[in-house]
């Protein structure tokens, strides 16, 4: 980071705007040792949202984008926790998509005990729960799984999962903004974060539409 604000000549004071790929706390806390602002996506898991604190941003369509502005008393760094409605319904959709693929891989595990030919052992019916886990992993803490074991043979007799409720902590379509920019509102926090999203749509057409990347096939 040190190096490309460098090559960038961006001068002290400067505010640097960063996705989460590069927003480390060693960065973020190297730009305010050095005097540069900043505005980044969080890494953080905690999300948090009150709508009734919350301001509308943005409403184009059935999209709906608000914010809500907390400041840390300690530090004074703003969190902007905002809610897209648009990314909240692509959340869920993907979640049912891995929901009902997780299921389906647990109902054939759990129909494969009381087939020939198919896995039972214990460890081996734990092992592919675990990788399905893996695998899955977007939803598998929603999932309670459950493998009983048959002592005199050794191997997996029933295998049940149960649903839990997600708690609000999920949160979907909420996504959190942290800056040093106290004194900007929360409009102008959103709409100075989004011009990233602008120029990642030039790059895509530098690298496609314009063909500057290599193409290898004609």
């Amino acid at each position: 980071l040190e190096t490309m604000l460098q090559d960038l000549n961006a001068p002290p004071g400067a505010l640097v705007v960063m996705d989460a790929g590069i927003a480390t706390e060693a960065n973020i806390q190297w730009l305010r040792t050095t005097g540069y602002g900043y505005l980044v996506v969080s890494r953080e898991r905690h999300k948090q949202f009150d709508a009734e604190a919350a301001i509308l941003i943005r409403e184009e369509g059935d999209t709906q984008i608000r914010a809500q502005r907390v400041v840390d008393e300690v530090t004074g760094e703003v969190r902007l926790y905002c809610h897209s409605t648009g990314r909240e319904a692509k959340e869920r959709g993907i979640e049912r998509r891995f929901s009902s693929r997780l299921e389906a891989d647990l109902q054939y595990l759990a129909e494969g005990l009381q087939v020939p030919g198919r896995v039972k052992r214990y460890e081996k019916v734990l092992t592919r729960i675990g990788r399905l886990r893996q695998r899955y992993s977007r939803v598998a803490r929603y999932y309670d799984i459950r493998l009983e074991k048959d002592v005199a043979s050794g191997n997996a007799k029933a295998l049940v999962w149960t649903r839990i409720v997600p708690t609000e902590e999920t949160l979907p379509g909420v996504y959190c903004l942290r800056t040093n920019q106290a004194d900007w509102d929360e409009r102008t926090l959103w709409n100075t974060y989004t011009m990233l999203t602008d120029l990642e749509a030039v790059f895509r057409s530098l690298k496609s539409e314009l063909g500057l990347r290599p193409i290898y096939h004609h």
